[in-house]
């Protein structure tokens, strides 16, 4: 794991990072892992519904080969599952046929759309600063932490969902948001940001260059706490994104700006906070507020298919 420990410190990742994630290694070994477990006396099932396992052609194999290993963990720092970055033995980090990342499937212990990577580190912080900062990665989380953002959680391979709201609530009604979005289409990241409207989350987006968290970190930390100063509402952000796409003073982009920003508008659960951003579209584009309202209530409320709907227990 040696030439892994030294892409992770090329990286800018510290030797206390490391120790504090408990990064480590997967080399590649067919079946290292499950063998060395056998031998600690657990069954090949049992190492199969861990999901250490994968099975081709018959064959089984370990899961992580190859690795950076990232554990992931619960609200109590228990282990319960992991994200393997590929590295090889020479030290390059890409291997023909291989996904960059791989992650543990859903198991009786993790299922990736109920767990935030890092808050049972970042926990007490949210509730210091009584906001959260939401990043993709494992290493953004990692290096965003090191520089001083200890209030940070990733949702790494997947998008925003009801139980991690449920969770992320018992800390903190403030998010901002450090990763990619998309005004237009049915993404699973406007999907997760419409949840968080609905719910009454206050949301602010971090506005980077095309760079990730961890880039910008390992380039200049206080580049990135500039760009954490300079976060925008979710609503300006929108704003800002529609009218940059479409012309304000043609009929057409008039209707185009509406369609863009109008579910969005709806999803806002405060009712006075809902009335500044339609006085707000109602004044950029120059068509009355009744209209605005008329055109809202066409706006299809489609709470129910991004699961709200569903049992969030935990």
């Amino acid at each position: 794991g040696k030439e892994a420990m030294q892409y992770l410190l090329g990286r800018g990742v510290t030797q206390e990072s490391i120790a504090k994630w408990r990064l480590g290694y997967a080399p590649d070994s067919a079946l290292g892992l499950c063998e060395f477990l056998e031998g600690k006396g657990y069954s090949r099932d049992e190492i199969g519904r861990s999901g250490m396992l994968a099975y081709s052609e018959g064959k089984t194999y370990d899961r992580f080969r190859s690795r950076i290993m990232f554990p992931v963990t619960d609200l109590h720092g228990s282990v319960i599952g992991f994200g393997g970055r590929i590295f090889t033995k020479s030290g390059t980090v890409a291997k023909e046929g291989f996904a960059k990342y791989v992650n543990t499937p859903n198991t009786v212990l993790y299922d990736k759309s109920k767990v935030l990577y890092g808050l049972d580190k970042a926990k007490m912080q949210v509730l210091k600063n009584d906001a959260c900062i939401l990043v993709e990665g494992y290493m953004d989380c990692i290096m965003a932490s090191q520089a001083g953002s200890e209030n940070v959680v990733a949702i790494s391979g997947t998008a925003l969902t009801p139980w991690h709201l449920k969770i992320l609530k018992r800390y903190t009604e403030n998010l901002l948001l450090s990763f990619d979005m998309d005004i237009a289409g049915d993404t699973a990241t406007r999907r997760g940001i419409d949840l968080a409207l609905q719910d009454g989350f206050s949301l602010k987006v971090i506005t980077m260059s095309e760079k990730d968290p961890a880039e910008v970190i390992q380039e200049n930390p206080e580049t990135w706490k500039k760009f954490l100063e300079s976060a925008v509402s979710i609503l300006d952000f929108y704003f800002s994104t529609a009218f940059s796409r479409h012309d304000k003073k043609s009929p057409e982009g008039k209707k185009a700006i509406a369609k863009d920003l109008l579910p969005v508008i709806q999803k806002i659960a405060n009712k006075i906070e809902q009335a500044h951003w339609i006085q707000k579209l109602s004044h950029e584009i120059g068509v009355k507020e009744e209209i605005i309202q008329e055109e809202l209530k066409k706006v299809k409320n489609d709470s129910e298919s991004y699961g709200t709907s569903q049992d969030t227990t935990l």
